[in-house]
């Protein structure tokens, strides 16, 4: 939930043209345009199903596996997304123009750690 959070906060900063979600970016909204936000969703999706499945005790070890692997993914998409941002703007915008990160980038960033983290934990003991 906290990378869909993520997505939908503020999540780059663009010079004095104000803070943009991650969602408007697929839009082209505040200069930029980006499909990654997309994927971030469909893996913040991967990782709700998986929770679902290890809440239900479904093929613990392998939803395991895949939540880890997908809890990696968020991290490194949203880590590509920024890079991409900072190599545009550094590609197309004087040197004084600045793009930051917001809010919202974090918490997709700790909303992925987290999902590592879950897949990670001990399972309850059936009795």
């Amino acid at each position: 939930m906290l990378t869909i959070v993520g997505v939908f906060s503020g999540w780059v900063k663009l010079g004095n043209t104000g803070t943009v979600t991650a969602w408007s970016l697929t839009a082209g909204d505040g200069l930029l345009k980006s499909q990654t936000p997309y994927v971030i969703i469909a893996l913040a999706g991967v990782a709700g199903i998986a929770s679902l499945l290890l809440f239900a005790g479904i093929a613990r070890t392998a939803v395991r596996i895949v939540a880890a692997l997908t809890g990696i993914a968020i991290v490194g998409v949203t880590a590509a997304n920024w890079g991409e941002i900072a190599s545009f703007v550094t590609d197309n915008f004087p040197s004084s123009f600045e793009a930051t990160t917001a809010i919202g980038f974090y918490l997709a960033i700790i909303g992925g750690v987290l999902v590592i983290v879950s897949a990670l934990l001990p399972a309850k003991k059936k009795k």
